[in-house]
C-alpha cells in the first residue's frame, strides 16, 4: 500500500488518527508508564552514548581547505596545446591545414618556471601555451617527456611571472588509503577548480598509452574530469603526491594519478632534455600462485613465471626459458621463475616494471631465477622498450601487460584524454 493511501485512510478515520497520536506520544516519551502486557524481563532499548560511539573526524576543515587552495592554486596552470595534423583537405582557396587544439593542466615545481604535466597533454604538440591562475599567458616549451610513464616537463620564462609560486613534491610511497586527496586543475577549461576526496587505493596498475603498464598508480575518488590531466593531486598539507592522469571510463569516482615518486625518478633526465628511454627485458609473465605451482609442479609458490620470451629481446639474449602455452592457451610447464631483481623480491610483472623505473637501457641487472631444481643468477643488460612489440605479444602480457585481456575480451577502458578537443 502506498503512503498516500495510508495518509488518506488516516484522514477518513479520526479515531485511528487519535489512537496513532497516543501511541506516538508513548513512543516519544519512552513508554514511562508500565505496560502490564509486556514481559517483565524485557530490557529497554538503549541508544549508544557519545563515549561508546565510534568517533569519526570530518573529512576536511573548511578553513584549512580554503587556506590550502589559496596557497597552492597560484602554482597550478592551464596548458593549451596545438597539434598540426597532416593536411588532407584542399579547400577552393588553397591548402587548409587542420589543427587539433586541446587543454590540460600542470603545476610549477621551482622558481625557474619548470612545470610538470602529463605527456599526453602535450604529445606531438607544435605549440604550447601556459595560462597562469591570474590569466597571464606565456609561451611554453617541452623540455623532456616520458611517454611510458605519461610525464612531461615544460618550462616558461619565470622572469615574466611577478611572484613565482611552486608546489612541494611529497614522498608518494607513504600515501595510504583513506588519506585526504585534493585535485586541482582546469576540468573542461574551468580554470582554478578544486575537488576533494580520499586516496581510494595505492599500487594500482593500469594500461599505459603504449603497450607497457603504468605501475604504482594512485587511485582516488576526488573528481577528475577531462582537463584535469596533468594537474596535481595533493595531500592535506598541500604537497604533491601524484599527477592526475586518467579515469575509469565506465565508472564514477574512480580516478588515477601517476605517483609523484615516478616523476621524481625521471626528473633529472627530463631536465637534461629529450625523451626518456624506457628499459626493456622482453618477457611475457604471470604471478606464481599456489594453484599454478600445484598444477605445473613448480618448486616455489612466489615469483614471476616466464610464459614467453620475445624475439630479439634481452631475455632471449641471456637464455631465459619460457614455458609456452597449451592448446587451451594456458601456461605449460618448464618455464623459468624470476624471484628477484638485484636482490629486490618480485612476485608480479609490475614489480619488475616498478624496479625498472629507476633504470636506463644499457644498465645491467641481476635476475634471481628458479630453473627446475636449480637457483641461478642471470646478469642481463636491459634493452630499450620498442615502439611496437612483436605481433604475438601485442595484446598479451608483454613486459608490462600482466593479465591484460585482448581487444575481444572485456578489457577495462581508461580515459587518458586531457580534454575535449576540437579540430580547426
Amino acid at each position: 500500500m502506498s503512503l498516500s493511501k495510508i495518509f488518506n485512510g488516516w484522514r477518513n478515520n479520526a479515531g485511528i488518527v487519535a489512537a496513532a497520536l497516543v501511541i506516538t506520544v508513548l513512543l516519544v516519551t519512552g513508554c514511562s508508564a508500565a505496560d502490564p502486557a509486556s514481559p517483565t524481563n524485557q530490557k529497554p532499548f538503549n541508544l549508544p552514548t557519545s563515549s561508546s560511539a565510534v568517533q569519526v573526524a570530518p573529512l576536511f576543515d573548511e578553513a584549512n581547505t580554503i587556506s590550502l587552495y589559496e596557497r597552492c592554486i597560484p602554482a597550478v596552470v592551464q596548458v593549451e596545446s596545438v597539434t598540426t595534423i597532416a593536411p588532407k583537405i584542399i579547400g577552393p582557396f588553397g591548402l587548409d591545414i587542420p589543427k587539433m587544439r586541446g587543454q590540460g593542466s600542470g603545476f610549477i615545481i621551482d622558481t625557474e618556471g619548470h612545470i610538470l604535466t602529463n605527456n599526453h597533454v602535450v604529445d606531438k604538440a607544435s605549440t604550447v601555451k601556459v595560462m597562469l591562475s591570474d590569466g597571464t599567458r606565456l609561451e611554453g616549451k617541452v623540455i623532456g617527456s616520458d611517454h611510458n610513464n605519461d610525464v612531461a616537463l615544460l618550462q616558461v620564462d619565470a622572469s615574466k611571472i611577478p611572484v613565482v609560486t611552486y608546489l612541494v613534491l611529497a614522498d608518494s610511497s607513504s600515501v595510504k588509503p583513506g588519506q585526504m586527496a585534493v585535485a586541482l586543475g582546469s576540468p573542461f577549461g574551468l580554470q582554478g577548480s578544486i575537488t576533494i576526496g580520499i586516496i581510494s587505493g595505492t599500487g594500482r596498475s593500469i594500461p599505459g598509452s603504449s603497450s607497457r603498464n603504468m605501475t604504482d598508480i594512485i587511485q582516488t575518488d576526488a573528481a577528475i574530469n577531462p582537463g584535469n590531466s596533468g594537474g596535481p593531486l595533493l595531500n592535506s598539507r598541500g604537497e604533491v603526491v601524484g599527477i592526475n592522469t586518467a579515469i575509469e571510463a565506465s565508472a564514477n569516482g574512480v580516478g588515477f594519478a601517476v605517483p609523484i615518486n615516478t616523476a621524481k625518478k625521471v626528473l633529472p633526465e627530463l631536465l637534461k632534455g629529450g625523451t626518456i628511454r624506457t628499459p626493456w627485458l622482453g618477457i611475457e609473465g604471470m604471478p606464481v600462485s599456489k594453484d599454478l605451482a600445484d598444477k605445473l609442479g613448480l618448486k616455489i609458490t612466489k615469483g614471476v613465471y616466464v610464459v614467453g620470451v620475445m624475439t630479439g629481446s634481452p631475455a632471449e639474449t641471456v637464455g631465459l626459458v619460457e614455458s609456452g602455452r597449451s592448446a587451451q592457451n594456458e601456461p605449460s610447464a618448464g618455464g623459468d621463475i624470476i624471484t628477484a631483481v638485484d636482490a629486490t623480491t618480485v612476485t608480479r610483472v609490475d614489480d619488475i616494471l616498478s624496479y625498472f623505473n629507476g633504470k636506463k637501457p644499457g644498465d645491467t641487472v641481476t635476475l634471481s631465477v628458479q630453473r627446475a631444481d636449480q637457483k641461478i643468477s642471470v646478469p642481463v643488460v636491459l634493452g630499450e622498450w620498442p615502439d611496437k612489440l612483436p605481433a604475438d605479444y601485442e595484446f598479451n602480457q608483454g613486459d608490462g601487460q600482466e593479465q591484460i585481456p585482448g581487444p575481444d575480451q572485456n578489457q577495462n577502458e581508461f580515459n587518458f584524454g586531457p580534454f575535449q578537443f576540437r579540430i580547426k
